[in-house]
């Protein structure tokens, strides 16, 4: 379905937004000359790089549209689950807000990307491709996060036990939980000791210890944090020595690695087995398309042809589920 009105409304909306937008501009500009007789002109460095200046000038855009998405609760609830991607240092730059602020630029992006394209190709966009635009505009952000995230917690799980072993070394030389914190994350890689920098704030703003570290094992979602963070909370309600209790930690931690790369061991045969019957459907499939490239162009030509794509490819997920499954060796 052809809707060339809704890209007429939505050219007009975005040439509106500029002209909005080059007026706030003006109005600033007028506003600076009226008061810079009365104040001391600031260094201008003209060796600033292009890149940095978009960088700049962008990060700008997106701290003025802070105060309106606070507004709306919605968005303020949506935000909450974006604090664990923020880094200690550029805690005082970037609040949770600001990525609802990026999903929306990038959605409106493909949405004109989309609109320029069909009025290039004289071609009108259809709901179906509006759709498709919106959606994977607003979520592209989440998706690039989310294995963002996995990337990093899988670099924390390896470096939580010389974490421990450097915080029981504190506790042995009569430091407290605080400077043994600060000695962890002075001492330990990114992104691991960006992570024990926020549990330093934490306990400076006056967390008790199981809190800080409930707050840790709740931001990288591992075994061994909650472990710790559970150990952590009994000592605090029924005492003990913390020494013994970080040495406790740090015998099952290292016997639980070492357990670990006996089973990685084991696993090498049946994963490169699901790797190569997860390749073989999909080499099948290019070297169809290679011998033949009008093979499958019925199925791009009528909806019956997407709903066999969508079945072939729920198929498909189905099958590499159920490899797993078969090949998963059980502890």
């Amino acid at each position: 379905m052809n809707i060339p009105i809704m890209i007429k409304i939505i050219i007009i909306l975005v040439i509106f937004i500029f002209i909005v937008l080059l007026l706030r501009y003006s109005i600033a500009q007028k506003k600076e000359r009226r008061i810079s007789s009365y104040s001391l002109l600031p260094l201008k460095d003209n060796n600033i790089p292009l890149g940095d200046k978009i960088k700049k000038f962008y990060l700008l855009l997106v701290k003025k549209n802070r105060k309106y998405l606070k507004r709306i609760n919605y968005f303020n609830k949506k935000s909450k689950k974006y604090e664990k991607y923020i880094k200690y240092k550029h805690r005082d730059e970037i609040v949770a807000i600001d990525f609802i602020t990026n999903k929306l630029i990038i959605t409106l992006l493909f949405v004109l990307l989309a609109v320029l394209s069909s009025i290039f190709n004289n071609k009108g966009l259809t709901i179906i491709s509006l759709l498709v635009n919106l959606i994977l505009g607003y979520y592209l952000l989440d998706i690039f996060l989310f294995f963002y995230y996995k990337r990093q917690t899988k670099l924390i799980d390896n470096e939580l036990l010389r974490a421990i072993i450097v915080m029981n070394n504190a506790f042995k030389s009569g430091k407290s939980t605080l400077q043994a914190l600060n000695i962890a994350a002075s001492e330990l890689p990114e992104p691991i000791s960006d992570e024990f920098k926020k549990m330093y704030l934490d306990m400076k703003y006056g967390l008790s210890v199981d809190a800080v570290f409930d707050r840790f094992a709740k931001r990288v979602d591992l075994e061994e944090a909650v472990y710790l963070s559970s150990s952590l909370t009994i000592l605090n309600k029924t005492g003990g020595n913390i020494v013994e209790v970080f040495s406790s930690i740090e015998r099952t931690l290292f016997d639980k690695k070492k357990l670990n790369e006996e089973l990685k061991n084991i696993s090498a045969s049946p994963n490169m087995i699901i790797k190569v019957l997860f390749i073989i459907p999909i080499v099948f499939v290019l070297i169809i398309y290679i011998l033949n490239p009008n093979y499958f162009k019925p199925l791009f030509e009528s909806t019956l042809g997407y709903m066999i794509i969508g079945i072939m490819v729920l198929m498909f997920i189905i099958y590499v589920v159920l490899l797993k499954r078969i090949m998963k060796i059980e502890v």
